[in-house]
């Protein structure tokens, strides 16, 4: 049976709970530069955006990172999603909902107060005082939510993973009420980080084929790719419960958008033992993995300081200059957003209400 097909396998007994939880507390550094490596992708991504007026679709820099940026965010999440598993689903619900739930309700009442009593959105675009608004508001914690959900609701009643992977990933593409939060775009990059955890031993073996191979798809569909081609502009719609019809073009996309975010992901994942092993010991690294291990935060602030603030300013660069003005300005944000995260973990209410850290 191929390595990927492997039925999940679950520990029991207080010894091994201990051992599991003492095995939680340990932190892999190189996935907490990943880490950073992604937040530091979707920073100076949003940059871009809020820089170049409406022509960030066409901008290189954007269109390259809105490859792989937030499939690789999931793929992580996806990478520590066993835990979860070992945990009984109200125990699991609670956790997760304080831990991504909390912040992104908590950022959409900001956005609300502050639009309600100054009558100014700095970002009408984000900031949309409705239920759409709502779940648009910090999209992607939300998203994060509910694939922890339908993966431990599919996992408990298939028992075997890749079917579980395989059955959720298809209702999810075929239910239109999935695609809020971009569910259905995000699932299965949610599948792939936990089967890469369940086969990290056989991963860790073959890592130079996979790489090999990774790079060669990936950069096989980079010339064919444009930033037009992703799920703002060409949402996932490709079947239709009403005639029943499918609509092959849109299938090709989404088929096409999954595959080239699935190699370009990989290929970071992949790297990454190797590019960290190099970079350890300089004097930033562990500057980097500090910012790595908070994220959420990160996610959370950029979103006011990036998104709203500097999108109200009106900046405009052409795409010449984005190649070194952006670069500045999402180091800039970074360091800022990094000083209000430790700001907010000075109180633990703000810590609970914005970071979703209840300890």
């Amino acid at each position: 049976m191929l390595p990927f097909f492997r039925q999940t396998s679950y520990l029991s007994g207080n010894f091994n709970r201990t051992m599991m939880n003492k095995q939680a507390k340990q932190r892999i550094p190189y996935l907490d530069f990943l880490k950073f490596f992604a937040i530091a992708s979707v920073v100076l991504g949003h940059s871009v955006e809020q820089t170049t007026g409406n022509d960030f679709w066409d901008n290189p820099i954007w269109s390259f990172i809105y490859t792989y940026h937030m499939p690789l965010f999931m793929l992580l999440c996806g990478y520590f999603f066993g835990s979860s598993l070992k945990l009984p689903f109200v125990t699991m619900f609670k956790k997760k909902f304080m831990q991504l739930g909390v912040p992104s309700i908590s950022a959409w009442v900001l956005m609300y107060l502050f639009v309600t009593l100054t009558g100014y959105n700095p970002y009408p675009e984000i900031v949309d005082l409705s239920w759409l608004g709502f779940m648009n508001a910090m999209w992607f914690l939300k998203c994060v939510f509910f694939c922890y959900l339908i993966g431990w609701i599919f996992v408990k009643a298939m028992r075997k993973v890749w079917i579980a992977a395989l059955t959720s990933t298809i209702l999810v593409h075929l239910i239109p009420m999935f695609s809020i939060d971009s569910v259905n775009f995000m699932l299965p990059m949610f599948w792939v980080g936990y089967l890469c955890n369940l086969n990290q031993a056989w991963i860790d073996r073959h890592r130079t084929a996979l790489l090999t191979t990774s790079v060669i798809a990936f950069a096989s569909m980079l010339p064919f790719w444009s930033g037009r081609l992703t799920v703002y502009m060409v949402p996932i719609d490709f079947f239709d419960w009403s005639t029943l019809t499918l609509n092959v073009e849109n299938l090709g996309v989404t088929l096409y958008r999954l595959a080239i975010g699935i190699a370009g992901s990989m290929v970071f994942f992949l790297l990454s033992p190797s590019v960290y092993n190099r970079i350890q010991n300089f004097r930033i690294t562990p500057t980097l993995n500090r910012l790595g291990k908070c994220t959420l935060g990160l996610y959370w602030t950029q979103t006011f300081l990036l998104e709203c603030t500097w999108h109200s300013i009106g900046l405009y660069v052409n795409t010449a200059n984005s190649f070194w003005v952006t670069p500045l300005i999402a180091i800039f944000e970074l360091f800022l957003c990094y000083q209000a995260v430790l700001l907010l973990r000075k109180n633990k209410y703000t810590r609970l209400l914005f970071l979703g850290e209840n300890a």
